[in-house]
């Protein structure tokens, strides 16, 4: 096996601070307002953690089937594709009852999230690393 490179390092990172993110969340929801909320920023978050996955396979596919640059077009309508497929899961959700939207909204927040933490912990790293002052 090959090495890993950075950029997929730094993916694999953000998809673990997801996973915790999300059942911290999910938990404290949970503890400190009721199992609606927490199944509200469970599926949330897990909405948007599948859409990031396909996100990142749709990409990755793209990128390494291309010899050249990829094609726009397909890649486009791929994206919408995954975005309009998340928009309708959002919206059946949110008609059915099955999730409030303060929680839901949260859980929809969890990839942001990581990605803030991700990149904090990445500055203080670099930081740390140029200088010891």
């Amino acid at each position: 096996m090959g090495e890993i490179a950075p950029t997929e390092n730094l993916l694999m990172r953000i998809q673990c601070i997801s996973g915790v993110v999300l059942v911290t969340m999910s938990g404290a929801a949970w503890v400190f307002f009721s199992k609606q909320a927490a199944l509200s920023v469970f599926l949330g978050g897990g909405i948007v953690i599948l859409s990031f996955q396909v996100l990142k396979w749709q990409l990755r596919r793209a990128l390494q089937k291309a010899k050249g640059s990829p094609s726009t077009g397909g890649l486009f309508f791929s994206y919408y594709l995954r975005f309009l497929g998340s928009l309708f899961l959002v919206f059946l959700l949110m008609h059915l009852g099955w999730v409030g939207p303060v929680g839901f909204l949260v859980g929809l927040s969890t990839v942001m999230v990581s990605v803030v933490i991700v990149g904090g912990l990445e500055y203080l790293v670099s930081f740390t690393k140029r200088g010891d002052g």
